[in-house]
């Protein structure tokens, strides 16, 4: 279902940016999110000419920090993200269900 409503790499990057505790650097952001560098590279442009990452060099690394905005788009993400994990577990009963052939009725001898 999430793969309906968001592109699930992207959105994965902006929720692994929202971990304080780590300092994330591209090739770091790429590997966790399970993308490509270049692609982590321009997304990570992209979400700062929007003013959604900040980044702080580093002798050559850049490093990224979610601004305020961006954190609160990725608590706003996470929280979807769950409630599509939700429904879709509550969906999968009713589709088991569903797919379970009806047992005819018993017959009297």
């Amino acid at each position: 279902m999430k793969k309906l409503f968001l592109k699930t790499k992207p959105a994965a990057v902006l929720v692994l940016l929202k971990d304080s505790q780590q300092s994330w650097y591209p090739s770091k952001l790429a590997r966790a999110a399970g993308m490509s560098y270049v692609h982590t590279v321009n997304l990570l442009a992209e979400l700062s000419s929007s003013g959604i990452v900040t980044h702080e060099k580093k002798g050559k690394q850049n490093f990224y920090n979610p601004t305020e905005r961006g954190a609160h788009l990725a608590l706003s993400l996470e929280d979807f993200s769950k409630k599509c994990d939700a429904a879709e577990q509550e969906a999968k009963p009713q589709k088991q269900e569903e797919k379970s052939p009806q047992e005819p009725p018993a017959q009297k001898p």
